[in-house]
C-alpha cells in the first residue's frame, strides 16, 4: 500500500519565495498554491502554482488537510525575508517514511513473538533504521545557521502521529542545540521522540478517527500509550535509559498534574522534559480533525504562562525564544484597530516585527504605512487574522 506523506517543500532560501498560512475553510478560490503536494515517492499530488479551484479544494481535504501556505502577489513586494523550513523537506520526508516503516514493522514483529527479548532481531532492525534518521536530523538542525521555526508544518490526517513524532525530534534538538547539549543528549533526544507514539498501535483505531473531543473512556484509552511504549522498547531494544524515560515521561508535567506516574520536578528525566514542551508546541499548532492549528503566538502564549508550572522553564523558554510567533507574510490586527502584514522580524524582540498597516485605525487617518514596532511602544500585535478585507 502506497504511504502518502503530505509535504509541503518549504526550503525557499535559494528562490526566496514567500507565501502565507491559510486554513482551507477560509479560501475565496483563486488562491494560489505556493508548493507542491506530494507523496513518499516524489509525485505531484497537487502542481505548485495551481489557481485552487473549488475542485482543488475539495481534492485537498480530502487527502486530509486542513490548512495551506497560499501565494500573495499583492504583498510579495513589500517582504523583506522569507518563510523557510529548518531542515530540508527531503529529509524530513525520508525521517517520516523511515519512522513509519520502522515502527510498523517493529509492532507486526513484537505483535506476532510469544517470548520477549531485550536483543530481539526487530528491536535490532528499529535501532538501525532509526540511527539514520536520528543523525541526519541532528545534522540538519546543528548546520543551520539562523535557528528560528516560522513554519507551521502541513500534515496529514493519516499520518500525523508519524509526521509529528518527527517534529517533535527536531524542535527537542533545537532546544537542546541552544542549550549546549552534547551529540550524543541531542541523538537521545530525537531517537525518544521519534518513538514516543510507538504504543498507540496498541489503542483502536477509532479512538483517532473520531471527530470531536474525546470522551472520558477515550482519553484513558489514550493515556496508555507512554507505558505501552516503554514496555515494548523496554522488553524488545537495548535503548538506553534516557530515551526510554523520554518515552514513558514526555506526558508528565512538572507539577506534578501529568500522566502516567504524576512525577515532580527533578523526578523527570532531563531530556523528557525537553520532549515534553516539543511534543505540545507541535501538537498544538498542527491541526487534528476536530480542531484547526493554533496560531504561533497564541501557543507560545501558553507554554510561556506555564514555564515553571507543567513546563521546564529554561526548555519553555528557549523554545518560545527560537519560534517566530508572527511569521512574515501573516496578516496581523495591531492593538490601534489597524490590520497589517508581517515584513520582518526581530531576531532579539521577536514580538515586535516590522508591519505594513492597511486601513485607519482609531488614532491615525493614514490608511497605508509601515510600521517597526521596535521603534513604536505604544503598538502592539493582538493577534493573528487571514483577511485583510
Amino acid at each position: 500500500m502506497m504511504y502518502l506523506k503530505i509535504q509541503f517543500f518549504n526550503y525557499l532560501i535559494q528562490e526566496c519565495e514567500f507565501m502565507r498560512f491559510i486554513p482551507l475553510y477560509l479560501l475565496k478560490g483563486n488562491e494560489i498554491l505556493a508548493e507542491s503536494i506530494v507523496n513518499i515517492k516524489g509525485q505531484v499530488l497537487l502542481q505548485k502554482n495551481s489557481i485552487l479551484t473549488e475542485k482543488n479544494i475539495t481534492r485537498i481535504k480530502r487527502l486530509g488537510i486542513k490548512s495551506i501556505y497560499v501565494k500573495d502577489p499583492e504583498i510579495e513586494d513589500l517582504l523583506q525575508e522569507d518563510v523557510k523550513d529548518i531542515i530540508k523537506p527531503e529529509v524530513r520526508k525520508n525521517a517520516v517514511y523511515h519512522v513509519k516503516k520502522g515502527i510498523d514493522d517493529f509492532y507486526s514483529s513484537i505483535s506476532k513473538q510469544s517470548t520477549k527479548s531485550n536483543y530481539s532481531e526487530m528491536g535490532e532492525q528499529l535501532h538501525d533504521q532509526l540511527i539514520s534518521v536520528t543523525s541526519d536530523l541532528v545534522d540538519e538542525v546543528m548546520k543551520t545557521k539562523d535557528i528560528r521555526i516560522s513554519l507551521m508544518d502541513i500534515k496529514s490526517e493519516d499520518y500525523y502521529q508519524h509526521e509529528h513524532s518527527v517534529n517533535t525530534a527536531v524542535l527537542s534538538i533545537v532546544i537542546g542545540t541552544k542549550l549546549g547539549l552534547k551529540s550524543s543528549d541531542l541523538k537521545d533526544l530525537a531517537f525518544g521522540a521519534l518513538m514516543m507514539n510507538i504504543g498507540f498501535n496498541d489503542i483502536h483505531r477509532e479512538v483517532f478517527d473520531h471527530e470531536e473531543q474525546l470522551s472520558d473512556s477515550q482519553r484513558t484509552a489514550v493515556n496508555t500509550h507512554p507505558t505501552s511504549s516503554y514496555k515494548h522498547i523496554t522488553e524488545n531494544t537495548t535503548f538506553n535509559g534516557h530515551v526510554k524515560s523520554i518515552i514513558l515521561q514526555h506526558h508528565e508535567r512538572i507539577n506534578g498534574s501529568g500522566y502516567p506516574n504524576g512525577l515532580m520536578e527533578d523526578k523527570i528525566n532531563r531530556l523528557a522534559k525537553i520532549v515534553m514542551v516539543a511534543d505540545v508546541y507541535d501538537a498544538m499548532t498542527s491541526d487534528r480533525k476536530h480542531r484547526c492549528a493554533y496560531p504561533h503566538n497564541e501557543v507560545i502564549e501558553y507554554i510561556l504562562g506555564n514555564a515553571g508550572v507543567l513546563f521546564d522553564f529554561e526548555a519553555a523558554s528557549v523554545l518560545c525564544k527560537s519560534v517566530t510567533p508572527y511569521p512574515v507574510g501573516a496578516y496581523v490586527r495591531l492593538s490601534n484597530s489597524q490590520k497589517g502584514v508581517v515584513l520582518k522580524n526581530s531576531t532579539s524582540h521577536p514580538l515586535r516585527p516590522l508591519i505594513r498597516t492597511f486601513g485607519v485605525s482609531d488614532y491615525t487617518n493614514r490608511a497605508s504605512f509601515t510600521l517597526n514596532l521596535m521603534d513604536v511602544h505604544n503598538v502592539t500585535v493582538s493577534n493573528i487574522i487571514y483577511d485583510i478585507n
